[in-house]
């Protein structure tokens, strides 16, 4: 801090005291019961002016010493504590930097976990994703083009789907368009697109659709109800069955399998990164982000994921939506 930059912030302070000492000057010389002498206004005049000044002094001191003091812990890193020699002002000075440094400090970190996340997704995807190109490459070189190749490739845009919707959580607001949608499109479009792996499996379909409309992003519920679907195939053994019902007074969409379940201890985790269980170990392909975006997306979407499961017998996942619509229709209705 300098003299100039001190007077100038002091400014009002400087002009309030010289307006007062004019104005109180004046009063004392136009009194007509009060003599004094011109000389000795001038002499009290300066004695107030000297005694301002060695104010001033002590004030631009005191404050100069603390903005060092603070500069200084400033490039060291670290902020000064309150204590009983600072004023007020000083206080709050210190308080305001210190919520500043935590909120960087707290931005800063967010940011490092958030490139960290995607480091170790991205090194994940491409571990995964080099398995079914290797496949392909090798059947195209033995010209053994079969209908395997196919699933090889269905893998490859499962994964780079899986990624690009990794990256579209991370800014929700640019990537989602938000419409009424009949959610019986979805389920019969995410059918069609696994028709090949219910006639491997020989799995039976059974469907209870009625129409429901709900306000969505139709891409990211395609991507949802795909991942509850092909979890529901991955692992129903040959021959099973998977019901797929639209209960629209419960507003939800539901998957049951009769596949091999997921044990107790696992179900309270099934939505966490990465996790994959007791069951995902035994699955080469299963990187344990699937169900962990599912639900992210549904977040962001204002839709709800339950899953409930009986080890050896059933799983049984839901996609619950909110009543906005239906809000809505009795509204424009009554009017």
């Amino acid at each position: 801090m300098t003299w100039r930059n001190y007077l100038r912030d002091n400014r009002f302070l400087l002009l309030t005291f010289f307006f007062v000492l004019v104005f109180v000057s004046i009063i004392i010389w136009l009194d007509p019961q009060v003599r004094i002498h011109f000389s000795n206004l001038l002499y009290i005049w300066l004695i107030l002016v000297l005694l301002f000044s060695f104010y001033f002094l002590f004030d631009f001191r005191k404050k100069k010493g603390f903005y060092r003091e603070l500069k200084k812990k400033l490039e060291t890193g670290y902020i000064l504590e309150p204590s009983q020699t600072h004023n007020s002002e000083e206080k709050l000075y210190i308080q305001l930097l210190n919520i500043h440094k935590e909120q960087y400090e707290g931005k800063i970190e967010q940011i490092q976990s958030e490139q960290k996340e995607w480091h170790e997704y991205m090194t994940s995807w491409v571990h995964e994703i080099k398995t079914p190109i290797s496949v392909s490459k090798m059947m195209i070189e033995t010209e053994l083009i079969t209908k395997a190749i196919e699933e090889e490739i269905e893998k490859i845009d499962h994964l780079v789907e899986q990624a690009l919707y990794y990256n579209r959580t991370s800014d929700f607001s640019k990537d989602y368009f938000i419409q009424e949608i009949d959610v019986g499109q979805i389920i019969k479009e995410a059918i069609k697109g696994n028709r090949r792996l219910f006639l491997s499996k020989k799995i039976r379909l059974q469907l209870d659709l009625t129409s429901m409309e709900v306000l969505t992003d139709k891409k990211g519920l395609l991507y949802i109800f795909n991942q509850l679907l092909s979890n529901s195939l991955k692992y129903t053994p040959v021959g099973g069955v998977i019901l797929i019902q639209v209960l629209q007074s419960e507003r939800k969409i539901l998957v049951r399998d009769s596949g091999i379940g997921i044990p107790a201890e696992d179900l309270p985790r099934v939505f966490q990164k990465g996790f994959t269980g007791k069951n995902g170990r035994q699955v080469a392909s299963s990187t344990g982000m699937g169900l962990y975006l599912a639900n992210k997306i549904a977040a962001n979407l204002g839709h709800q994921l339950s899953l409930s499961s009986k080890e050896g017998s059933y799983t049984e996942a839901s996609i619950y939506f909110s009543k906005t619509v239906e809000l809505l229709r009795g509204e424009f209705a009554y009017k």
